[in-house]
């Protein structure tokens, strides 16, 4: 049954987006980022956040739901995410302190990304983990959330086995591909190297550089896609209001 759940929300809402389209600059941050230090980044270029909510074992991190607020007064898109803890209280409890984080803070939620990545802090066995990431997406789609996936395939094989135990549920994929940290170890702002795995053949984004420093703050750089449907979802939302996936829809 939570497949079936899990199936019937994911093809309804989640839009797949083309590695053809126009790609978007975005940052990684987690911290405090002030409105200025945000309309310096969105004036660096950039479109959007992706700002960390939950952080692992010490649990929600405010400062990513102010980022979210701030960030709307910047101009920018902002997407969340979860760096959970597998190894502590059930992913749906996780997911639903993350969510009331946001829905507290007056924040519409349409997406949010668990990152699967960091294999010392996920169980042991594959099935554990797949386990733990479908009772996250079920959860999910009982808000009607969009739950992502940020990965890559050496995460995905060492955490999961590579499953495609997801593919039938359209869940977008956020990838990784650095060569190490700082401006000098990224690699190409676009998806060119993007190859199928586990349950994906496409993505959504791809986090290409670590630990840059822009705008007197340490972020990482992202680029991004967007669906046809953006202007489109954007002019139903209500945009006076934070959106916690206002950038890729």
């Amino acid at each position: 049954m939570i497949y079936k759940v899990i199936t019937a929300f994911f093809v309804l809402s989640t839009v797949f987006v083309s590695t053809n389209a126009e790609y978007l600059k975005a940052t990684d941050v987690a911290g405090n980022f002030s409105v200025s230090q945000l309309s310096c980044i969105r004036t660096n270029g950039y479109s959007a956040i992706f700002t960390q909510i939950y952080a692992g074992f010490d649990g929600v991190d405010k400062t990513g739901s102010q980022n979210v607020i701030n960030a709307h007064s910047a101009g920018l898109g902002t997407e969340v995410y979860i760096n959970p803890y597998p190894r502590g209280l059930p992913s749906h409890v996780q997911f639903d302190e993350a969510y009331q984080l946001l829905n507290s803070s007056n924040i519409h939620v349409r997406t949010i990304w668990l990152k699967v990545t960091g294999r010392k802090e996920w169980h042991y066995t594959p099935q554990d983990n797949i386990d733990f990431i479908y009772r996250m997406m079920y959860r999910a789609a009982q808000y009607e959330v969009t739950l992502g996936i940020y990965t890559n395939w050496y995460d995905l094989v060492r955490i999961t086995g590579n499953t495609k135990a997801f593919q039938h549920y359209n869940v977008p994929l956020w990838y990784w591909d650095a060569y190490g940290f700082g401006s000098s170890a990224e690699s190409a702002p676009n998806f060119s190297d993007f190859r199928p795995f586990g349950s994906w053949n496409s993505a959504s984004a791809k986090e290409y550089g670590f630990n840059d420093y822009l705008c007197s703050a340490t972020i990482s750089k992202i680029v991004y896609s967007q669906s046809a449907s953006f202007l489109k979802v954007k002019s139903d939302v209500n945009m006076t209001q934070p959106v916690a996936g206002s950038a890729i829809l």
